[in-house]
């Protein structure tokens, strides 16, 4: 099993944890104060981001061009220069 699979069970596992907290009385929770802040405030929002992420919003949404690609441009931009061709980019 891949560690992400790992980690998602563990993520709902502690948002698991802090709905029962949120049914216990204040006199009967069982995390302190801070560690539920904690969890709420910074743990469980930053596992979540690290699952969420997407490589691609880095780049505004748009994959990396391949190989192929960048080959086909320089190919397409050569002939019409060498023909005196203008080829919109796009």
């Amino acid at each position: 099993m891949n560690e992400y699979h790992h980690l998602n069970r563990i993520l709902s596992e502690l948002k698991e944890i802090m709905q029962r907290e949120d049914k216990r009385h204040e006199m009967d929770q069982h995390l302190t104060p801070s560690m539920y802040a904690l969890l709420e405030d910074e743990i469980i929002p930053m596992i979540e981001n690290e699952l969420d992420y997407d490589p691609t919003d880095d780049m505004g949404g748009e994959p990396p061009m391949t190989a192929a690609e960048i080959h086909h441009a320089a190919w397409v931009q050569r002939q019409s220069l060498r023909l005196g061709i203008h080829v919109p980019h796009g």
